[in-house]
């Protein structure tokens, strides 16, 4: 017994259709096309070699035509397999061929009563096993009205084989050919629905096979991922608790820095309150690093969450300038807000807004002297998903792109380590950003028209209307 593995080896050698990816269902088509073709090709010759003697006698040219026919379907399974035409308009010429030539030769033989006219019935069933049953409809009514016309004209047609060879009555053929035929068509179409049977076990073998490695697949992927979760999880609540560990003796450290800076001060020790006073920005700098990496840890363990409540965000926005102000204006830089009116009371969580708004000002004053830095607050969206969106753009020091993307990555650096605005770890900008994806938003930057840095906040709020 031939198997299912030796069938797809050879049928890979003829056609290469795995090599070249080509899909499942259209490699089941045209396997039955090819088998067909050819089956097609062995029917006609042997039905030429039977009748073809007796028809020569008394039609040579109609012989000769009729011998001639078994080869127009010798190209078909070529095409198929070796070229690149497509496959609908392949068996679509394929049936037309048939069609035709079953036909006329039926035409030349008699009509209605020419033991040709049984192929007809083959190709409604061809039609709808290589092109569906949509296809098989339309061809059922095409061999439907070509009996109709054979039966009408019968009568304008030559007469049929057996009339010129005397082997039959001039009105009927005989009853064994009857029976011959009908055997023969029976055995077509068995031949036929077990070829398609074997194609459809091939093709359910074969789903099932890619079923089985695509489940496989997804198996390893989901195990992948939870692993990769846990991994981050565990990264997380690690950075976390070594953070916590650290702020313990950066507390002591600060504590001493003070006391020993007051001390020194009632001694009138300048020199030595000036170096506790570097001593006490270091340490706070550092405690302020180790508390944004403990926020962006517990971020990223899903251990934050937005409270959501109501929010006067106008009045978040003008008291996060005021309180900045001073700053700015040590640097001889001012701040300017502009705003279209439509933000004002709206659902969201304040503490973190102005956290995000915080940095993003202390950003743009850091990096900007003698200049200006423009606040603008707006609305976006619809009913559905209403936005407030901050833009604060500066006009401090200028830098491309790819710095810019990567002011938002903790501890990342370009290439050009002196590049501006990236002398530190970034880790305020990214936890800006993720509390701006936390409260439904996000933060980009770009650089401005003019000179400086444009960043844009937006956070879904559901704004209270008057």
């Amino acid at each position: 017994m031939i198997s299912h593995a030796w069938f797809e080896v050879l049928w890979e050698r003829m056609s290469g259709d795995a090599a070249r990816g080509v899909p499942l269902l259209q490699s089941t088509r045209k396997r039955l096309l090819t088998f067909t073709a050819s089956l097609t090709f062995v029917i006609a010759l042997v039905w030429v070699t039977l009748t073809g003697p007796s028809l020569f006698d008394a039609r040579p040219i109609a012989a000769i035509a009729c011998g001639l026919a078994p080869f127009f379907f010798l190209p078909f399974p070529y095409i198929a397999l070796r070229t690149s035409v497509d496959l609908d308009l392949v068996i679509h010429a394929y049936l037309a061929t048939l069609f035709l030539i079953v036909t006329l030769t039926a035409s030349a033989m008699g009509g209605p009563v020419s033991t040709t006219s049984f192929f007809l019935m083959l190709i409604p069933l061809l039609a709808t096993l290589l092109s569906g049953i949509g296809i098989g409809v339309v061809w059922a009514g095409i061999v439907t009205f070509t009996y109709l016309m054979l039966h009408f004209l019968r009568s304008n047609l030559p007469a049929p084989a057996f009339e010129l060879t005397g082997s039959a009555p001039d009105y009927w053929i005989s009853v064994g050919e009857v029976s011959l035929w009908n055997a023969i068509m029976m055995s077509l179409l068995a031949l036929a629905a077990s070829f398609s049977v074997a194609n459809f076990r091939a093709v359910v073998s074969k789903s099932s096979a890619l079923l089985t490695e695509a489940g496989y697949k997804t198996k390893d992927a989901l195990t992948a991922r939870a692993a990769a979760e846990e991994l981050s999880r565990s990264r997380a609540e690690f950075i976390a608790n070594v953070s916590h560990e650290l702020r313990t003796p950066l507390n002591a450290i600060i504590g001493y820095s003070e006391l020993l800076i007051e001390t020194a001060d009632e001694r009138g020790d300048v020199a030595g309150a000036a170096d506790n006073r570097r001593v006490l920005e270091a340490a706070a700098k550092l405690r302020g690093m180790v508390n944004d990496i403990l926020k962006l840890s517990a971020i990223d363990a899903g251990r934050v969450t937005a409270d959501v409540e109501l929010v006067n965000i106008d009045g978040v926005v003008r008291d996060a300038i005021a309180a900045l102000t001073p700053e700015a204006r040590g640097r001889g830089t001012q701040i300017q807000l502009e705003t279209d009116g439509a933000v004002k009371l709206g659902r969201t969580d304040g503490v973190k807004l102005d956290h995000c708004l915080r940095t993003l000002l202390s950003h743009a004053i850091a990096f900007t002297e003698d200049g200006a830095i423009n606040v603008r607050l707006s609305a976006r969206g619809d009913d559905d998903a209403q936005l407030a969106c901050f833009e604060i753009e500066d006009t401090g020091i200028a830098v491309d792109q790819a710095t810019i993307d990567a002011l938002f990555e903790p501890f990342a650096f370009t290439e050009d380590a002196k590049a501006p605005r990236l002398d530190g770890p970034n880790l305020s900008l990214a936890l800006c950003r993720r509390l701006a994806r936390l409260l439904g938003g996000d933060v980009t930057a770009a650089p401005s028209a003019g000179q400086g840095v444009r960043f844009t906040m937006t956070v879904l709020v559901n704004l209270a209307r008057p």
